[in-house]
């Protein structure tokens, strides 16, 4: 009994069908598309597939992609075109265009719950603020789904006058029991001269990435070691505690953040020291 299989075409001809089951290779110059194509099932056991260099790295279940779209068609009653992405950054986007309704959402929203699937279609046919917080929550809390970004270039966590990983050892041993799984590092230096800085972001994590990264303007003999591993345990309570959401908007540092970076050792003298410092940190 045969299977249907979805799948770049692996062939272009009867003939290449031929050389393909006696496990010789088509010839490279023809064109191969995308294409759905029923295989027999002893047939296709025989088969050396080989899929094209441009094959589609994410394959979306078409059933539940046809049932999300039909979900939108009837809350907007009008045309809609709904595409799967695996984009790490924009995760909802809608537009109409011409009377159609383009909508493009992260897979993760193919496997969501009931409620989430519903906050979609009112958050996308008619901006329901509401919903808007239920899919952030969503989001929040399917991040590992989110493709990790490649990392061009090595982690270095150890600087020229402090070290990163020693600092985030100590805290995490004193602080968080040791149980912070991140990863740190010191961010890329400019290769050219920036005009003075009006703001300095001097720590950044990234939740998809599990990433901590500190600014190089802090490796200087001159800024203190407590200093550089405040803004350390800074970013590791961003790891520990998530952000919270009210009115659509999200709260980077809710009360149980603000309670824990006091717990910090030096947190007063941290503040005292960037007070009087931070026109130097802007100059360096």
């Amino acid at each position: 009994m045969g299977v249907r299989s979805v799948m770049p075409l692996l062939f272009t001809s009867r003939a290449g069908a031929a050389r393909m089951a006696q496990g010789r290779p088509v010839a490279a110059a023809r064109a191969q598309v995308a294409a759905a194509i029923r295989i027999p099932e002893r047939v296709g056991a025989q088969l050396r597939l080989v899929f094209p260099y441009a094959s589609p790295r994410l394959f979306v279940h078409e059933g539940a992609r046809q049932a999300l779209e039909r979900k939108l068609r009837v809350a907007c009653t009008g045309p809609v075109v709904l595409s799967i992405t695996d984009n790490r950054h924009s995760i909802i986007t809608h537009r109409a265009q011409r009377g159609i309704l383009h909508a493009r959402v992260h897979h993760m929203f193919l496997v969501a719950p009931a409620p989430v699937v519903d906050a979609l279609v009112r958050y996308v046919t008619r901006g329901d603020r509401d919903a808007s917080a239920t899919l952030s929550d969503y989001i929040d809390a399917n991040g590992f789904r989110l493709a990790r970004r490649k990392r061009n270039a090595p982690l270095v966590a150890k600087g020229r006058h402090h070290d990163l990983l020693k600092l985030f050892g100590e805290i995490n041993d004193r602080y968080f029991d040791g149980e912070v799984n991140a990863l740190i590092t010191w961010g890329k230096r400019p290769t050219t001269k920036a005009k003075l800085r009006k703001t300095i972001k001097l720590g950044s994590y990234s939740g998809v990435d599990r990433l901590i990264r500190v600014h190089p303007a802090l490796d200087q003999k001159w800024v203190p070691r407590y200093f550089v591993a405040y803004i350390v345990y800074h970013e590791m309570l961003h790891h520990v505690i998530p952000g919270s959401r009210g009115l659509g908007r999200v709260n980077l540092h809710p009360p149980e953040f603000k309670e824990r970076e006091r717990e910090f050792r030096h947190f007063e003298r941290v503040l005292e020291w960037e007070k009087r410092r931070v026109g130097r940190l802007l100059r360096a």
